[in-house]
C-alpha cells in the first residue's frame, strides 16, 4: 500500500510539473471498451480480454495502469459456465504514467484465468469495473470508476492449439517490448498450470 501511495504523489507532482491547468470531466474525455482477446479463447489454455482506452479529448492524458491489476480491475459473472475465483490483493502495486495523445487510443491484454476458472465450452457473459486515474497535462489526477459488460467465446480446443498459445507467448517474453513481455509472463503462469496437471 505504501509504494502505492507513493506512485499516486509523483504522478500528482509530474503533472503539476505544467503550467498550464485545464479542468475535465474524465468520462466525457475517456472511453473505455473491453472486447474478446484477438485470438482463440480455449478452455484448457488462456482466455484473454482487451481493455482499449480511446482519448477523445483534444489533450494528451495520461493514466495509471496496473499490470496485473487485480485491486483496480474486477470481473463477475452469473454464466454457470465459469466458476469466480478468491480475488488476490496486489499489496505491492507499481505503474508509471501512460501518455495517451490526443485522439489515439491505448491497448491492454487481460488474462481473465486470473479471474475465473472455466468449467466449458460457450457463450459468457462478462462484467467488468475499473478503477482508472487519469490527468490531462497540468492537471492533478482523477480517479473514475468504469463499468461495462461484453461477451466472449470459450472453444474446446485441441492439445495441439493449446502447445502453439504456449510456444507463441514463450516467444514473446523474448520481445523488447515491456508490455507485451508482461502479457507473455501473465499468460504463461496459466498455460504452464495446465501443463502441469
Amino acid at each position: 500500500m505504501k509504494n502505492l501511495i507513493i506512485i499516486i504523489i509523483l504522478f500528482v507532482n509530474a503533472q503539476c510539473a505544467s503550467q498550464n491547468n485545464i479542468k475535465m470531466n474524465n468520462s466525457n474525455t475517456i472511453n473505455i471498451s473491453m472486447t474478446q482477446g484477438h485470438e482463440k479463447n480455449l478452455l484448457n489454455g488462456v482466455v484473454s480480454s482487451i481493455l482499449t482506452i480511446t482519448n477523445n479529448s483534444t489533450q494528451n492524458i495520461s493514466v495509471l495502469l496496473f499490470y496485473p491489476n487485480p485491486n483496480d480491475l474486477s470481473f463477475k459473472s452469473q454464466s454457470s459456465l465459469v466458476k469466480i475465483k478468491d480475488r488476490e490483493w496486489n499489496d505491492s502495486e507499481r505503474s508509471v504514467p501512460i501518455k495517451i495523445p490526443a485522439g489515439k487510443s491505448y491497448q491492454v491484454t487481460y488474462f481473465l484465468n486470473r479471474y475465473f476458472e472455466f468449467l466449458e465450452e460457450g457463450e459468457v457473459n462478462i462484467n467488468y469495473t475499473l478503477d482508472l486515474f487519469v490527468a490531462t497535462d497540468g492537471g492533478s489526477p482523477k480517479s473514475t470508476a468504469y463499468n461495462g459488460t461484453f461477451n466472449l467465446k470459450i472453444n474446446k480446443g485441441s492439445k495441439e492449439e493449446i502447445g502453439e498459445q504456449v510456444l507463441n507467448y514463450q516467444t514473446n517474453l523474448k520481445s523488447e517490448n515491456l508490455k507485451i513481455k508482461m502479457e507473455a509472463e501473465e499468460a504463461l503462469l496459466y498455460l504452464n498450470a495446465v501443463k502441469d496437471k
